[in-house]
């Protein structure tokens, strides 16, 4: 997330001042102003348009600026159960120096409003606020604010169904205005509706999979280098740094596989671990990271992600509760009324109950309906292509053999 803009946004030119500056969050009506209360519209709007998720993203960041000023942001779509990024996001003025520590600080470094400690109940941290006006507190703000002039900083983790799927950082250079309760009231009252859009955007993007691509693997060194690659990993490389390249940002390597790989290294005895990544394409990988011993450096493999991988995260973006998503599972499995019944300790009315509101949130009639649209719309369906595509060509070659 590294970017040289020329300055402030020109965006934020001629935003309507909110007025009531430090009214309680319990009158966040009374905080925003009439562009403010638009914006607000637009973004509950997002979640019923068919957008993809850099598409989300771009119109949540769009809206935010149009109330609040920015010097400089970071926003960026994130995988529910890690929260790490999922491969859609933007960032403006930010200097190329500040991608590697701001990951470092944010998953290894004790600090004041990470997202990770930001809540549904309030989900917006403002780093004024929080170190009580001492901002040389934030052991983030001594460092990105040597390297890129941030002063001040308001952050948000846009949330739906009780889990994060964005995160998004404000910030303001040196002798800016501090941000106002307007602006925390604003965003506070944002965060939900973009959290829903988010969520929902991943099921606009139906996964692409090409069933003749396989893993790659990547070695990168303690600074977070890549110091070779596979031709199949440089590739995969490509295409996740192919969204931050738009915005002119320097990234080599997705943000996401650096903190991965040099985790790996700062805590003595790391075991391999995994994150969750999606292309632009749609198509989801999976990247594991392990260091290798003795050399200061991590090995890191890319490779398309298995259906059961992609499951979990393409069911909950449907807003199922936690019971909803049990009940999908077992369906997935082949479990009958009566056997979803005894396995969950719940009546067959209950059962149906749960079936018909799994049924009105996912847009289907029947199990078979469901089992489709959750994997072959979401990740079988390009592999059946590819399946069905070469069934003549086969066909073909066979008669050939026969008449030959």
């Amino acid at each position: 997330m590294c970017v040289r803009g020329p300055g402030k946004n020109p965006s934020n030119e001629g935003v309507d001042k909110p007025l009531g500056n430090h009214l309680p969050y319990a009158r966040i009506g009374a905080l925003l102003t009439t562009r403010a209360a638009a914006a607000l519209e637009a973004i509950e709007r997002l979640a019923a348009e068919d957008l993809s998720t850099q598409q989300a993203v771009e119109e949540i960041v769009h809206r935010v600026l149009g109330v609040i000023e920015t010097d400089a942001f970071f926003a960026g779509a994130t995988d529910p159960d890690t929260g790490l990024c999922l491969g859609a996001g933007m960032a403006y003025n930010l200097a190329e120096g500040v991608c590697h520590p701001f990951w470092e600080h944010e998953f290894l470094i004790p600090d004041y409003n990470k997202f990770a400690d930001l809540t549904p109940a309030d989900p917006v941290g403002d780093l004024r606020q929080a170190t009580g006006g001492r901002l040389s507190r934030s052991a983030r703000y001594r460092t990105l604010n040597a390297i890129s002039d941030l002063e001040e900083e308001l952050r948000a983790t846009l949330h739906a169904g009780g889990r994060s799927w964005g995160n998004l950082q404000l910030n303001r250079y040196t002798g800016g205005a501090p941000f106002t309760d307007a602006d925390r009231a604003f965003l506070r009252a944002a965060a939900p509706s973009a959290g829903a859009a988010l969520r929902r955007a991943l099921l606009e993007e139906p996964a692409h999979t090409d069933p003749s691509r396989g893993p790659g693997v990547v070695i990168i060194d303690e600074s977070g280098s890549v110091i070779s690659a596979t031709a199949e990993a440089d590739a995969w490389l490509e295409e996740l740094a192919e969204g931050w390249r738009r915005y002119h940002m320097n990234v080599n390597i997705h943000p996401e596989l650096l903190t991965l790989s040099l985790s790996t290294l700062t805590e003595p005895g790391a075991s391999s671990r995994r994150v969750r990544l999606r292309t632009l394409t749609g198509t989801w990988l999976v990247a594991h990271a392990s260091p290798l011993a003795g050399s200061g450096q991590v090995a890191l493999v890319l490779e398309p992600a298995k259906a059961s991988e992609i499951a979990p995260i393409v069911i909950e973006a449907y807003g199922l509760t936690a019971r909803e998503v049990e009940v999908t599972r077992l369906i997935a499995r082949g479990l009958s009324t009566d056997e979803l019944a005894s396995t969950l300790f719940l009546s067959r009315h209950t059962i149906r109950d749960h079936l018909k509101a799994i049924f009105e949130k996912v847009g289907v009639s029947s199990r078979g309906e469901l089992t489709s649209k959750l994997f072959a719309e979401h990740y079988h369906g390009p592999l059946n292509d590819a399946i069905y595509a070469t069934a003549g060509r086969v066909a073909e070659r066979v008669s050939i053999g026969v008449g030959g």
